[in-house]
């Protein structure tokens, strides 16, 4: 029996999207329950234009993937021209945040 729905993109649409979004490549992977994975280190200035990509990064995956987006695990990371490694819990969020842990970057920033 094959169920009817949403065809999830390919892995390299989504990983090729959210790069674009972000200006700098990601990798994307699919898993199990409509649930993914976005990895990769970026090159930022500083801590605001790391929190400015991550949000940019949520929406792309959330124009990709519909409501699966809210159950995809986020692991981007971002290193400064000063050597200085930035990762989510340097924002207050939890270390392997999930796109909807991301919706409080907005809440912030408003």
């Amino acid at each position: 029996m094959r169920l009817f729905g949403r065809r999830r993109p390919d892995e390299a649409e989504v990983a090729a999207a959210v790069s674009a979004a972000v200006g700098q490549p990601v990798a994307y992977n699919h898993l199990q329950y409509g649930a993914g994975a976005l990895s990769g280190t970026l090159a930022l200035p500083d801590l605001p234009a790391y929190a400015a990509a991550l949000v940019t990064a949520r929406d792309a995956l959330r124009a990709e993937l519909g409501d699966d987006a809210a159950k995809v695990v986020v692991y981007l990371s971002a290193r400064t021209p000063g050597e200085e490694s930035l990762d989510a819990a340097a924002l207050g969020l939890p270390l392997q945040p999930t796109v909807r842990d991301l919706e409080r970057l907005d809440q912030r920033q408003g």
